[in-house]
């Protein structure tokens, strides 16, 4: 009884040997995809300072807030409200004399107020106008962004997906496949770098006076992935 069993469990094998020796080996190739691109922005972030010193404390604090409100008015006139405004910085600083061999001298303090002004790209050189005629004291830099930069990075990583599947799809041509199926994708990275405008480069174009030609120019978005097929 034993044999037959052996026996049974042999020929069973030697049937089931067949099936997986006619199965093709599976190809599977690893394809990487990029994808960059340049977006015009439509949202820009203005950090301003005004900053006032004097010898006595509170007519320093005082100075600093009757200019930080004409911004403020200036800033509402033009349409922008007080959401939009954003206050990032408030530092008071004493003001010292240092001379050799001797104790330092107090002699006065420095208020720092800085804000930051959000709004749409048309209106920024208006908006710089319109702060520094009110009394700010430094346009400590200009971002130009896009309002929804989750949606913009995403678009990058479809498209490096794309670029990837384009890729493996001639591979596969090439070697009279087709795609079958993704096994694997990995993310590599994905970039977003807004325009970032420096307060030299803002003073370069105010030189002439008036309202300050300020160009946005762009946003850079980009992505990188592995993505991992199977052909057949």
């Amino acid at each position: 009884m034993f044999k037959k069993i052996i026996l049974v469990l042999a020929m069973s094998l030697l049937l089931v040997v067949p099936a997986f020796a006619n199965e093709a080996p599976k190809t599977v190739v690893q394809v990487s995809g990029n994808s960059q691109k340049e977006v015009t922005p439509d949202v820009a972030r203005i950090n301003i300072s005004m900053t006032s010193v004097n010898a006595n404390l509170e007519k320093a604090k005082n100075e600093n807030t009757q200019i930080v409100n004409r911004v403020f008015a200036s800033l509402n006139d033009q349409g922008i409200t007080n959401e939009q405004i954003k206050t990032n910085t408030y530092q008071v600083d004493p003001i010292y004399n240092y001379e050799k061999d001797r104790l330092p001298k107090l002699e006065g303090y420095r208020v720092t107020n800085g804000l930051e002004i959000r709004t749409s790209i048309d209106k920024v050189g208006i908006l710089v106008n319109e702060v520094t005629n009110a009394g700010a004291n430094e346009i400590n830099s200009i971002r130009f962004e896009t309002a929804n930069e989750t949606e913009s990075k995403n678009e990058a990583l479809k498209d490096a997906i794309a670029d990837a599947l384009k890729k493996a799809e001639i591979i596969a041509a090439t070697l009279n496949k087709r795609v079958a199926r993704v096994t694997l994708v990995n993310e590599s990275g994905v970039s977003y770098h807004p325009v970032m405008m420096e307060s030299r480069l803002f003073k370069a174009a105010s030189m002439d006076g008036g309202v300050p030609n300020i160009q946005a120019g762009k946003v850079t978005v980009g992505a990188n992935v592995q993505v991992t097929v199977e052909l057949e």
